[in-house]
């Protein structure tokens, strides 16, 4: 007979295991070493998380969505989208959040060779940012529709970007090329509702 899965003791694991990534990332990533470090076992995890693979992926959506939890304040507070985007980029490209992003980009591929296995994690990736920004857009005058569109090209530049930066090294360059596109899109912004399609 099963033990009953405690959700506070799940919750626990989860948290040990978020601070495991981002310490160590997720390459490569065993059970074992994961679960010494945390003060369990290997076979407590997969009690609680079913798999590895589901475990990683509850790590990676836990990361995400503590950031989208910071990046949606940012984007309701701040009085622009210049100074949302330029906190967004310096919280993400901060050194302590290598580890974390190098993972996610790794499960990202992953997921999409194997969607099924991570659902959730790929619709956490790019329509809920899309859909923060253009809901801020909409506010400052944009249509619906040339919101979206913007805020797609926001997001696919930003994730882009920190992929670059990742790949390249040159986090100066990758910095650079996002002021450029702000700037771009405030110069383009100037009475949103005429120039919208």
């Amino acid at each position: 007979m099963n033990r009953p899965k405690d959700p506070a003791i799940r919750q626990r694991l989860l948290e040990g295991a978020v601070q495991y990534v981002l310490r160590n990332g997720v390459g490569g990533l065993s059970l074992r070493p994961l679960a010494k470090d945390i003060g369990t076992t290997a076979r407590m995890l997969i009690h609680h998380f079913g798999s590895k693979d589901t475990l990683v992926a509850d790590v990676l959506l836990a990361i995400e969505e503590r950031f989208a939890r910071r990046t949606a304040t940012h984007v309701d507070e701040d009085r622009t989208i210049r100074i949302a985007l330029n906190r967004m980029w310096q919280e993400t490209s901060a050194p302590a959040m290598d580890s974390a992003l190098r993972a996610m980009f790794e499960i990202w591929g992953q997921a999409l060779v194997h969607p099924d296995r991570h659902a959730k994690f790929l619709e956490s990736l790019t329509e809920p940012w899309i859909d923060l920004l253009r809901r801020r857009l909409q506010r400052a005058g944009h249509t619906r529709a040339d919101a979206a569109i913007r805020a797609t090209l926001i997001v696919g530049a930003f994730q882009g970007l920190q992929l670059v930066r990742l790949t390249s090294g040159n986090g100066v360059r990758s910095a650079a090329a996002l002021k450029t596109l702000i700037g771009w899109l405030e110069t383009s912004s100037a009475n949103p509702r005429r120039r919208s399609p």
